[in-house]
């Protein structure tokens, strides 16, 4: 039997997450805990977001057109003259055949790593939740050893100070890790289930690489081009001699401009692959196991969600992301210019307070967002009913969290690292054309960290899709224990053995058992 996309109903007054409408005279619970709580029909959810989103964008390409028939008015001449007057056409595009090699061969190894570390935590996961938080304490502690001994004691001095504090309560964070490996081992099992999870992790890499892309090649040109047309004016100094002062209020604006474009942008595809991805997890907790059963696409239909109905939210939310990384982003600059010792030390100050804010939003809207994901909810409100959540279980949902992050973050750093070795082995055992004696240590150097970076983002696609599948399965869990109940009583028991607080949802209701 063919089954339609499941449909997100708008959220209602009385707080309770709507239920999703699959199949007529098919729910999923009993009808005394589904009526009144759900409605079929999706709705565009905050569609002036998606609206300044958009003019953003054409902001953005008027600024670049400008820039750019400015900037070919006065094109470096692409042909060299040589000694005897010859002239040829430069060619900046030859890549050498054993770069190729490199290249090609890199890409298939990280792929590899990654998704061997993928294995991994399905097959060890238990044993990766513990080593990994181990792995992190150490590491803290061991920068913050480094640091005292360069000099920088306050900083050193708290690094060293939280990896104690946690490691001395090692017993509370592993009171959790039982929930943790079951969490990840449930959405490794899905993840198998449904491959387009990684497709749309693979999409949101490659679209982030060609907007990373096209913002360099603008802000190179525009930095050009306003830099060039600065009001600069002749004024004599203090010493006598005249200097040449311009003014860069322009350039000013346009660079502050253009890194809230590179900020917004990059969050709302960020944001589209964790609605997309948490929309799968949640018809997975939802329909798989119950008397409809799952839909055949779902992740199609999820990716359909995240683009139209609730494109407008993810762009809401991913605006004050935006904002606070642009507002960063001001005072650094103040920060690096200043002459003022006073004023740069405040900058930094406000800097390190707006750098912990973003951290505990980006917590907050990876929450949120699932809610929009499975709810199809407003921004506002779901925000609204995170802050619920967090209030309800912030604990439990910050050390998973953390748990979680600690083995993602241990497979970027080590496939990273793996990677930037088989560079080093490159360069040495096969020592091609591009490779000279007199700048081996500048070579070396670079390729390392290339393949360092090619490593970390090609891990980036497991990662998300495990922390958005994570955050997901931990949302619904607290606000509708009871569909795991009913649909999936075997992972519900073995899940409420180390987790018992899943018996009660966020609003104090408890699963109702037969």
């Amino acid at each position: 039997m063919s089954m339609e996309a499941p449909s997100y109903g708008a959220s209602n007054s009385t707080g309770l997450p709507p239920t999703y409408a699959h199949e007529e005279n098919a729910p999923l619970l009993p009808k005394d805990l589904t009526q009144g709580k759900f409605t079929a029909e999706a709705r565009y959810n905050d569609v002036w977001a998606a609206v300044l989103f958009f003019l953003n964008l054409g902001g953005f390409t008027w600024l670049n057109v400008f820039s750019f028939r400015a900037y070919s008015n006065n094109l470096v001449n692409p042909y060299t003259v040589l000694e005897d007057g010859t002239t040829v056409a430069t060619n900046a595009f030859a890549v050498e055949h054993s770069l190729s090699i490199l290249v090609l061969s890199s890409v298939a190894v990280s792929f590899g790593l990654a998704f061997g570390y993928f294995i991994l935590i399905q097959r060890q996961t238990a044993f990766l939740v513990k080593f990994s938080f181990l792995c992190s304490v150490f590491l803290t502690i061991g920068m913050g050893v480094i640091q005292i001994m360069s000099g920088s004691f306050l900083w050193g001095g708290l690094c060293l100070a939280s990896g104690i504090a946690v490691l001395f309560l090692y017993k509370l964070w592993a009171s959790r890790m039982p929930f943790s490996v079951l969490l990840l081992q449930t959405v490794t099992s899905v993840t198998r289930k449904y491959p387009g999870t990684l497709a749309v992790a693979f999409t949101g890499l490659f679209a982030q690489i060609a907007w990373s892309t096209l913002w360099i090649f603008s802000l190179a040109i525009n930095y050009s081009v306003f830099q060039r047309i600065s009001n600069c004016r002749v004024q004599p100094g203090d010493d006598g001699k005249s200097r040449l002062v311009c003014d860069n209020n322009q350039l000013y604006m346009v660079m502050i401009y253009l890194n809230f474009v590179m900020f917004w942008n990059s969050e709302v595809v960020k944001n589209i692959v964790h609605v997309t991805i948490s929309g799968v997890f949640g018809v997975f907790y939802f329909f798989e196991g119950s008397a409809a059963g799952a839909p055949s696409s779902p992740t199609l239909a999820s990716a359909k969600r995240a683009v139209t109905t609730s494109f407008g939210s993810i762009c809401f939310g991913s605006l004050l992301i935006a904002l606070l990384q642009t507002l960063r982003y001001v005072l650094n600059s103040l920060r690096s210019d200043s002459d003022d010792g006073l004023m740069a030390f405040l900058a930094m100050c406000a800097s390190c307070i707006l750098s912990c804010l973003e951290g505990l939003f980006e917590i907050f809207n990876k929450f949120a967002f699932t809610q929009v994901a499975m709810y199809g909810k407003p921004f506002v409100q779901a925000a609204r009913d995170t802050w619920e959540l967090i209030k309800d279980r912030g604990v439990d949902a910050l050390v998973n969290d953390n748990l979680v992050g600690n083995v993602l973050g241990m497979g970027s750093l080590s496939v990273a690292l793996v990677s930037a070795l088989y560079g080093y082995l490159f360069i040495k055992v096969v020592q091609p054309g591009f490779y000279e004696k007199d700048d081996e240590p500048l070579v070396v150097f670079i390729v390392v960290v290339v393949e360092m970076i090619l490593g970390a983002v090609m891990m980036s696609v497991p990662n998300n899709v495990i922390d958005s599948g994570v955050t997901t399965t931990f949302v619904a869990l607290a606000e509708d224990p009871q569909t795991l109940y009913r649909t999936k009583p075997e992972l519900y028991h073995a899940i409420a053995e180390h987790y018992p607080q899943i018996t009660q949802n966020v609003r104090g209701e408890h699963v109702v058992h037969d």
